[in-house]
């Protein structure tokens, strides 16, 4: 699907404010209600936009550490992997925030994880790792603060991404502020 210039506006907005009315994107817009919510159906069906959430504030609910690893599965495992639904199953747990995987090398998973503190995250690898060293291998982790954390969100990515539709535009990094 093609998307409109008005497509994109729209989805630029809900990217900004998932939360914002019909009613309110048309007035900013300059477009009828109606046609925001049949432009928000369009993108819906066509998968551009696959729900809506909520940001939140990790170190307001008690999330102050997090962690990206590195693991690697076991060359025996992977007989037995089903493809990545397979992975997805076994990959699950409350404290993933997310998980990928990586085509080659000497790592085949990278996955953040967050944690309430230090103690959690301890007593989280160490029974991983008994329970589950066999399967995978920590290759390598990375643990910070919540206040480390700088920025949270691709809504610049995502926008830039919209707006060059169309376009072929190579990646280049913002010039810095003098």
């Amino acid at each position: 699907m093609q998307l409109t210039r008005n497509d994109k506006r729209v989805l630029k907005f809900l990217i900004e404010n998932g939360r914002t009315s019909d009613v309110e994107m048309a007035r900013q817009l300059s477009i009828t209600s109606q046609a925001v919510g049949k432009i928000r159906k369009k993108l819906e069906k066509e998968g551009y936009i696959k729900g809506y959430t909520t940001e939140i504030d990790y170190e307001k609910l008690g999330i102050k550490v997090f962690a990206v690893v590195l693991f690697k599965y076991m060359p025996e495992v992977w007989k037995n992997i089903k493809g990545d639904e397979d992975i997805k199953e076994r990959m699950k747990g409350p404290h993933i925030i997310s998980f990928y995987r990586v085509p080659e090398g000497d790592v085949t998973h990278i996955v953040v994880y967050g944690f309430r503190s230090l103690d959690e995250l301890d007593n989280y690898f160490h029974v991983l790792q008994t329970e589950r060293g066999h399967i995978s291998e920590i290759r390598k982790i990375y643990v910070f603060s919540g206040k480390s954390m700088i920025k949270n969100s691709p809504k610049e990515l995502l926008i830039k991404v919209i707006e060059e539709i169309g376009k072929e535009v190579l990646a280049r990094p913002m010039k810095p502020k003098v």
